[in-house]
């Protein structure tokens, strides 16, 4: 049985679709404010040097409200953006929101890669389409917004580099202070991105779980409006929007399978809570299944699912999916949640893995992702080779960020260019013995 809540969820004129924050430990509802982003009650523990969030708590909506609002004939008037769904992110019609025109990415049919993996139906979500080159922009687009519906002026995250590239370009359209903080050892790309639009930008010694540590207490009490992912509960609304995109992409229907490259968890959980909306509100009659991947030096939450007990791994090594690894997942719990109800699984893989799945998605499909963007066109023949996915079953795979991100891991699978003096039969012998 839920709580009653003792904290007044709803002031006059506040937004009627959503109901407040609900700690997914106690059931109890509290005010769509960032100091309960983790319920007071049951707060946080730590294991092993890492915060665990016990009161984690999510967005709870109004879905009678919403189902009254919505509609797919409604949907398919609105440009094919994350906005077409605006009120199931908790938006009113005619609100006015900051945005870079996120979402919208392509649902591209596979055939080679298809072939190679042997598997019938294999589709490819181009999440790298994005205004900055990762599916951080659908989150940014939450974090902002609320950022500006509280009043604040200024936002901070820890990040491995997607997520602060992301936020930096949002703040910077939206006029507010920028401050990131990522690991030293983050490539030079996602570093560039952030300071570019004009983010302060903190590099430090540490993994993202330490540097994380250190910045939530720092933040404290500081009139900064904290946007991490895992932390922030308004982000992983902007995940659901894939969700949506995708079923209205196959004829709103789900496919028989998603797989996710998973860090935080962030992402999956909220693809997850977003096939769920559809599904309770008459949209869509069917459920995928959720699978996460990581890389073997370092995924708890696909550790935890392995062995059926989430916690922070007492050490992570280094891996060129630099998004993915670590020692611990914030959103852990709600990611493992996620696998169980929906009878899904999770898969390691490898670096070596990663790189020959970036290398065949970039020759065989003529897309160019970086290493965490491609764990899971690596993870996809393990599973189906253990029988885990059948091969006429309808996958989805998430591209979930841009080659351009991580040039370092680029020149890893490309050849070196060749040289040739400007000199017409010079040029023509060449192409004689390369065309073969």
């Amino acid at each position: 049985m839920e709580r009653t809540c003792q904290y007044p969820v709803k002031r006059k004129g506040e937004n009627m679709l959503i109901e407040g924050l609900k700690c997914i430990n106690c059931g109890e509802i509290f005010p769509q404010e960032p100091k309960f982003f983790v319920c007071p009650k049951c707060g946080f523990e730590k294991i092993g040097g890492m915060t665990v969030f016990k009161g984690i708590t999510e967005v709870v909506y109004n879905y009678e409200e919403i189902k009254e609002a919505v509609s797919k004939k409604l949907f398919s008037k609105r440009p094919f953006n994350a906005l077409r769904y605006r009120e199931l992110l908790g938006f009113q019609k005619k609100e006015k929101l900051i945005t870079l025109g996120e979402g919208g990415t392509s649902l591209l049919k596979s055939q080679k890669l298809a072939k190679k993996f042997k598997v019938k139906n294999l589709l490819l979500k181009i999440e790298a389409q994005n205004p900055t080159g990762s599916f951080k922009d659908r989150e940014s687009l939450l974090a902002v917004n609320k950022a500006l519906q509280f009043g604040k002026k200024s936002v901070s995250c820890v990040s491995s580099g997607n997520a602060a590239a992301s936020l930096s370009a949002y703040a910077a359209r939206a006029g507010l202070n920028c401050f990131v903080f990522m690991p030293s050892t983050a490539s030079k790309g996602k570093i560039f991105q952030c300071s570019v639009h004009g983010a302060k930008t903190f590099l430090v010694d540490g993994i993202y779980e330490e540097i994380f540590e250190v910045y939530l207490e720092a933040v404290k009490n500081l009139d900064i409006f904290e946007a991490c992912p895992g932390h922030n509960r308004f982000r992983v609304e902007g995940d659901k929007t894939i969700a949506y995109e995708i079923c209205e992409q196959l004829g709103w229907r789900a496919p028989e399978w998603i797989i996710d490259n998973v860090g935080n968890g962030t992402h999956l959980y909220g693809m997850w809570k977003g096939f769920k909306e559809l599904n309770n509100l008459g949209l869509i009659d069917n459920l995928p299944k959720m699978v996460a991947t990581g890389p073997v030096n370092g995924a708890p939450i696909v550790d935890g699912f392995k062995r059926c007990e989430v916690k922070p791994l007492e050490s992570c090594g280094e891996s060129v999916a630099e998004g993915l690894i670590g020692r611990w997942s914030y959103d852990a719990p709600l990611a493992l949640k996620a696998l169980k109800e929906s009878k899904g699984n999770a898969e390691y893989v490898s670096d070596k893995e990663i790189l020959e799945a970036m290398s065949s998605l970039a020759r065989l499909e003529g897309v160019f992702a970086e290493p965490s963007g491609s764990a899971c066109i690596a993870a996809l023949p393990k599973l189906v080779e253990t029988g885990i996915i059948d091969k006429k079953d309808e996958v989805v795979c998430l591209i979930t960020g841009n080659g351009l991100k991580d040039p370092r891991s680029g020149r890893k699978i490309s050849k070196n260019p060749i040289s040739v003096p400007l000199d017409i039969e010079a040029i023509k012998r060449l192409l004689k013995q390369t065309n073969s």
